[in-house]
């Protein structure tokens, strides 16, 4: 860190005091909100923001800032992705400072709605790896004069330090996750071993008992019982799968994706027709295959509980730097004018984070289309 470049004590005691504010063992986002609040505010700025780096390297993922009030935020729309002048920090990982962001040749301009900014200060958050996780963005000092070279030196001090703490949260929230995970794989195993099983057993004695009934008002309730549990049976099942979580890198996204087939027809009773180019399952990176993987998971599980489909689709395909996969289910599809469910908000999550999109085509009676996108190198 470049605490020996940084001359004023004052300066350097408000710089220690903001690295200790963020030292906590809040969630990441959180933790992110701090640190955009600890930045802003250690060089007097009107604005700050945190722009984190997609896995791709090229656009950005999250967007968090700090000044701008959420009705503001709600009309200008679309959080950036990392172009123009935000893009050339992503591109070059170096601080950039700028007096007038209207003379600067990088600069595209704001959209609607968006307050005017002047002087900026960029700089690269580093963790301890020094890998950018993303990059810290301030705007307008509160008394109107640009960001000075001790400022910069502030701030690439604090973000470096804010890396190594984000480093700390990352572990935790790996650890967390962990033994989420091996919560998750005892679950799935009680639940097939032991509630499925005792169900299936109730059900049989119910059949068994059907014809020593004579009144016909009984044997429907029997009846009734039966497909009811059956029902319950199938969404145990789907649960099951839900829950059930990928732990192997490493492994080819045809066999992922064969082994996540052979779980629907085992498990859940659909045929799934999968077709994997041998392009992209050579080439493709490790993250993209994990998040495919689990999108595709993600998009079945939707199907096995909603669409009640006997047969599906999936292809996986590359088209130029995207992987694209397709999912088209025979089920009874849907139109609705709901907002996007958790589901689906997870699906375009995962895509956007690696500079992909999520498209769903529906309507009743004639099944559903999914198309996931994704940059398939890492």
């Amino acid at each position: 860190m470049a605490f020996h470049r940084i001359y004023n004590p004052e300066r350097l005691h408000e710089l220690i005091d903001a690295i200790l504010l963020i030292e906590s063992d809040a969630n990441l986002h959180d933790l992110l909100q701090a640190i955009v609040k600890a930045a802003t505010q250690l060089v007097g700025a009107r604005y700050g923001a945190m722009g984190v780096v997609s896995s791709n390297g090229k656009s950005l993922s999250q967007f968090i800032t700090y000044g701008i009030d959420e009705t503001t935020r709600t009309r200008i729309g679309q959080a950036p992705l990392g172009e123009g002048l935000l893009g050339e920090i992503i591109a070059n990982a170096h601080a950039l400072r700028v007096d007038d962001l209207s003379t600067h040749e990088s600069s595209s301009g704001f959209p609607a709605n968006h307050p005017v900014m002047k002087s900026f200060l960029g700089v690269p958050v580093k963790t301890g790896d020094d890998h950018v996780f993303g990059n810290l963005y301030l705007t307008d000092r509160l008394n109107g004069e640009p960001f000075s070279e001790e400022d910069q030196i502030l701030v690439e001090s604090f973000g470096r330090a804010a890396g190594l703490i984000i480093d700390q949260a990352t572990i935790r929230s790996h650890l967390r996750e962990l033994t989420l995970s091996e919560e998750r794989e005892r679950l799935a195993r009680d639940l097939h071993d032991t509630v499925i099983q005792r169900l299936f057993g109730v059900g049989l004695a119910l059949q068994i008992t059907l014809p020593m009934v004579s009144n016909e008002k009984v044997q429907a309730r029997i009846n009734s019982a039966i497909d009811e549990l059956d029902e319950t049976i199938r969404e145990i099942r789907t649960t099951i799968f839900e829950i059930d979580q990928e732990q192997v890198d490493g492994v080819s996204l045809l066999s992922r994706a064969s082994a996540l087939v052979q779980e629907v027809g085992a498990r859940l009773g659909i045929k799934v027709d999968l077709r994997v180019t041998d392009e992209i399952n050579r080439k493709v990176g490790n993250v993209c295959a994990r998040h495919a993987t689990q999108s595709l998971r993600e998009i079945l599980s939707n199907i096995a509980r909603h669409a009640r489909a006997t047969a599906i689709r999936v292809e996986i395909t590359a088209e130029g730097d995207l992987l694209v996969m397709t999912v088209v289910d025979n089920g009874v599809g849907f139109t609705s004018t709901a907002g996007p469910g958790r589901g689906l908000r997870n699906l375009n999550a995962r895509a956007r984070e690696l500079g992909g999109t999520c498209v769903i085509d529906s309507g009743l009676s004639r099944g559903t289309m999914v198309r996931w996108t994704a940059h398939w190198q890492d």
